[in-house]
């Protein structure tokens, strides 16, 4: 397939509320959308978001890695598949995650819509709906039960809690209070590196003995310190789950499955391509641990593609991609529509007039 253009543009809509976590705040979803052509005159799109506390990536560097670096490279050349793709964009420069991401989903959709396919059914056969969490930012108990009531007035059952902010007790009431508000709610704990090791036994000690509806337990601990996650998964009565640590493939195959973590979060936006993607998830297949499938405050455009292999890998027992849905206004469909706690997949690309009406650089 040769590619004969390729564009960007930005886009900017206000969330529902305050995105908070224990790296940042945001109350914008800010991201830029790529758009690649073919001879055959189809548009293929992928998105890059910026996030400066876990990928490095800025506006200012997508911008300027995909318009001189990736997209002069690409423009003009033929590619067979996607991997022959993406191992192309990835010998051009390194780190740069979202961008190379980007252009990977766009090349990816691009070979879609050459062949007259869908996207679920490139990877498997599509089963139906995807369910997501929903993700409960750090707040006040106040402003977290009223959050809660809505995600759970939209038929959620399972809450993605954010924490860190406060001392381990403190986090323990909040959470033990949400049980007693809302008893048929699981939760996922997300504390995005914020404690140490003494802090994440408390708070396994502390949410064990008042037996708290946990499933996983995400990134206790900071990138760097991966080594102390030996003496800490021995110890801890929750799975743990590693996100910021793990990028790509490299950064799993290091560690030791089962002694270092019990399974990690695989984000597009870390990994750098549909590629690396799909190798964490054919690792984490072959170790026979379980993986997540998530996401950055990302729009229907990127959250297309993790859907879909969240829908090809039963090795995927948590998805987390609830980004959209936090958006004011569904400003993209794509290849997938919301159905409450749900995404189905369209049978063809819907192009809104949003995304026909951006600016393209």
């Amino acid at each position: 397939m040769k590619i004969i253009a390729c564009q960007l543009a930005h886009y900017s809509v206000a969330l529902k509320t305050t995105f908070k976590t224990a790296l940042h705040a945001q109350n914008t979803a800010n991201g830029w959308i790529v758009q690649l052509k073919s001879e055959q005159g189809h548009f293929g799109y992928g998105e890059a978001v910026p996030s400066l506390r876990v990928t490095g990536d800025s506006d200012a560097s997508i911008v300027g890695v995909l318009r001189q670096i990736i997209f002069p490279a690409i423009l003009g050349k033929n590619f067979e598949n996607i991997g022959k793709f993406d191992s192309f964009v990835a010998k051009l420069i390194t780190q740069n995650s979202a961008a190379r991401n980007s252009v990977s989903e766009a090349f990816l959709d691009l070979l879609v819509k050459d062949q007259h396919g869908n996207l679920a059914d490139f990877f498997a056969p599509a089963k139906g709906q995807i369910d997501t969490d929903f993700t409960l930012s750090i707040n006040d108990d106040r402003q977290m039960q009223v959050e809660a009531q809505k995600i759970v007035d939209q038929g959620f059952s399972i809450l993605k809690i954010k924490v860190g902010e406060n001392a381990i007790p403190e986090e323990i009431q909040k959470l033990g209070r949400l049980v007693k508000a809302f008893p048929k709610i699981s939760f996922r704990i997300d504390a995005n590196q914020a404690w140490n090791v003494r802090q994440s036994l408390q708070f396994n000690q502390l949410a064990s003995q008042k037996k708290l509806p946990i499933e996983i337990v995400e990134q206790p601990l900071a990138i760097g310190y991966e080594d102390e996650y030996d003496q800490l998964v021995k110890q801890f009565n929750f799975p743990i789950i590693l996100d910021e640590s793990i990028h790509e493939f490299n950064d799993a195959r290091k560690l030791r499955a089962g002694v270092d973590f019990d399974g990690y979060n695989v984000k597009l936006e870390k990994a750098g391509s549909i590629s690396q993607a799909k190798a964490l998830l054919d690792y984490a297949e072959s170790i026979e641990k379980p993986a997540m499938l998530g996401c950055m405050i990302e729009s229907n455009i990127g959250i297309a593609f993790s859907a879909a292999l969240a829908n090809a890998y039963p090795i995927v027992k948590y998805v987390d991609l609830d980004s959209p849905l936090m958006f004011q206004e569904e400003i993209f469909q794509g290849w997938i529509k919301r159905n409450q706690k749900s995404f189905t997949f369209n049978s063809t690309f819907i192009e809104t007039p949003a995304l026909r009406g951006l600016t393209w650089l």
